[in-house]
Parts: structure tokens; C-alpha cells; sequence
């Protein structure tokens, strides 16, 4: 079994994770719009998504919640459970 299985986009990785469709939208608005590296680790329960050519990964895509890094070691995290946001980022 790979480490990682690769994705061409996060909607993909999204369907193989299992990720609600109703969460799906608010998963993309709080992911960077850039060509990133977008997998999911053997075994794991979560979707990289790191920018290319940079060393961080910028967002953990889960079933239920985003974190977002917005500072040096530290994420924000945000709920999408059933397509409403709560957190930072809520609307």
C-alpha cells in the first residue's frame, strides 16, 4: 500500500474521503485557490493540501472540520459539519 494516494483536484479527494456533499462547498471556499499537492495519507482520515513548491501544508480537509494554517505552528480550525460554518471562519 502507497504512503499517500494523489489527487488532481480536491473535489476528487473529497469523493474518496467520503466528505459530505454539503460540507464540500464551504471545504473549497476555506482552501487556497493555487496548484497545490492535494493526497491523503494511507490509513488517515483527513485530505493535504499543500501549495506547490512550499514545505507547509496549508489546509487539512476532514469529513467534519478545515484547519487552516494562518501563523508560524499554529492552524484555525473550522467546523462544516452539514454545509454551516462555526469558528473564525463562520458566515
Amino acid at each position: 500500500m502507497p504512503d499517500r494516494t494523489y489527487y488532481d483536484t480536491l473535489d476528487d479527494a473529497m469523493v474518496a474521503l467520503g466528505v459530505p456533499v454539503e460540507s464540500r462547498t464551504l471545504a473549497r471556499d476555506l482552501t487556497a485557490r493555487v496548484p497545490s499537492e492535494i493526497w491523503i495519507p494511507a490509513k488517515s482520515t483527513y485530505i493535504a493540501v499543500r501549495p506547490q513548491g512550499e514545505r507547509v501544508v496549508k489546509t487539512y480537509v476532514n469529513r467534519g472540520f478545515v484547519d487552516r494554517w494562518v501563523a508560524p505552528r499554529r492552524y484555525e480550525r473550522t467546523h462544516i459539519v452539514g454545509g454551516i460554518a462555526d469558528g473564525p471562519y463562520a458566515r
